[in-house]
């Protein structure tokens, strides 16, 4: 085994360069939880952390505060910061937040021109389509799945945005990062990955027909599909 690799298999963190560290080490950190390179229940030692980065332990402090605010590190007073370990109830919660924000914002879409934002939304679906359809081979599904969260993300973000409520748009944040901890991508395209993809066609051509009503009925269908196939994806 090779003198740069730590247990696990994980290659030790590399220092950051300095520029806005509590935003570095925050994006390091929560990309090494949500590929489970910093499993759940795993204690999160800001003195360590600080040696391996490079870096004093104020912006390491800050990022675990925001990482806590995220949903995906738990704070425990005398004990310090943890990996936070996910449940189906967590899954649950997570949608029931979902269904009450962004069902919200789909009703309200009807104010307002979107017609723009909506074509992008097609064309960058389309787009994910084709990288699915030509995902021959297992890094291609890899990056065919890595853009498909991307794009989704991006959507439903930018319809919680049109509410123009700062504070609703940063506790969808915290959720997406949390519901990325069970939107594991591995070599295969999942089931609701493919379900998804339709449902956002089919829900982007209402909205862009105008029929806000129909668009907000699909979207309790499509939370509701996500819930139960994202977490049977999970638990297997």
């Amino acid at each position: 085994m090779s003198s740069e690799t730590t247990r696990g298999g994980v290659t030790p963190l590399q220092p950051i360069e300095r520029r806005n560290l509590g935003s570095d080490v925050y994006r390091i950190l929560r990309d090494r939880i949500l590929s489970q390179e910093l499993s759940a229940g795993e204690k999160l030692s800001d003195l360590r952390l600080s040696s391996e980065l490079g870096v004093s332990r104020t912006p390491i402090r800050e990022a675990l505060h925001q990482l806590a605010q995220d949903g995906v590190v738990v704070a425990e007073p005398n004990r310090g910061f943890f990996v936070a370990t996910f449940t189906k109830r967590d899954l649950e919660e997570i949608f029931e937040l979902r269904r009450v924000l962004e069902l919200y914002a789909i009703r309200g879409l009807g104010d307002t021109d979107h017609t723009e934002e909506l074509q992008r939304a097609m064309f960058e679906l389309e787009h994910v389509e084709r990288l699915i359809r030509n995902a021959t081979t297992a890094q291609l599904r890899l990056d065919a799945g890595d853009a498909f969260l991307k794009t989704d993300r991006g959507f439903h973000s930018w319809l919680v945005s049109t509410v123009g409520n700062r504070r609703m748009s940063s506790i969808v944040g915290g959720l997406w990062t949390q519901i990325a901890i069970f939107q594991q991508i591995d070599d295969e395209i999942p089931e609701w990955m493919l379900v998804a993809v339709e449902q956002h066609r089919q829900l982007l051509t209402l909205l862009l027909a105008g029929d806000v009503e129909a668009a907000t009925a699909l979207m309790t269908t499509h939370l509701d599909d996500m819930q139960t196939l994202v977490l049977e994806d999970f638990s297997g």
